[in-house]
């Protein structure tokens, strides 16, 4: 036990954790989102189901609940959130783990102080200030994923309030001839993958930010003296 807590101790293990964190957490948004691409997809033209309105119709004779028109979102918005998914949640985690891996390997090969970085500290500062502004980039999308998702849900419960709650919408015996089976499900996961892909980044981001103060490279503010009285 003992060597496990001294590994997690290290920076560069602490960082490919994370790394590898967010990649898992990757897939809870790409799969989702990628798979509701595909089941609503027109022809070669593929539909965002996020921001969607859904208008249906109840069959007193069938007692049956199907899908009379989907006025779909915008395109862009599944596509910004699969693409940095994709980018800075995937391609940009691994690349960075196998990095810091190699790090971590020649750090443990040579005698170095503590709060030495094996990176050029202008370029690890540039690094970290990249890596803040992808916090950001996540935060826009889970908000956007959110909002989309509660967008449709709006719409299924304000068409004639005959659905018990949004999950419902999945029985339709038509999808206006669509699959949306599984609408509800992908969409839960793609929000809470969002979410943890945010918080993920964000955990990332304060790491790197109490590295760079570590390593005296954050402007400090003096704090207020106080006079002694005479």
């Amino acid at each position: 036990m003992k060597p496990v807590l001294e590994l997690l101790k290290s920076f560069y293990i602490q960082r490919i954790i994370l790394y590898c964190v967010i990649a898992v957490f990757s897939f809870l948004v790409i799969v989702p989102l990628g798979d509701l691409k595909i089941r609503f997809t027109d022809g070669h033209c593929s539909r965002c189901l996020l921001y969607s309105t859904v208008m249906y119709a109840f069959n007193a004779t069938s007692t049956q609940t199907y899908c009379r028109q989907i006025e779909f979102g915008e395109q862009e918005v599944c596509e910004y959130s699969i693409a940095v998914s994709s980018v800075f949640c995937l391609i940009y985690p691994s690349l960075f783990s196998v990095v810091y891996f190699f790090l971590y390997r020649r750090d443990n090969a040579e005698t170095r102080d503590e709060n030495k970085l094996d990176l050029a500290q202008g370029l690890f500062l540039l690094h970290i200030l990249f890596e803040v502004a992808v916090v950001i980039l996540m935060l826009v999308s889970a908000c956007l994923i959110t909002a989309g998702y509660r967008f449709i849900c709006d719409s299924l419960h304000g068409d004639g309030h005959q659905l018990g709650s949004c999950m419902d919408a999945e029985n339709f015996a038509n999808w206006c001839g669509y699959d949306g089976s599984n609408f509800y499900v992908s969409l839960a996961i793609s929000t809470a993958g969002g979410w943890c892909l945010f918080v993920s980044w964000l955990l990332q981001g304060l790491l790197g930010m109490w590295k760079l103060w570590r390593l005296n490279m954050l402007p400090v503010l003096p704090l207020p003296c106080c006079k002694q009285d005479e």
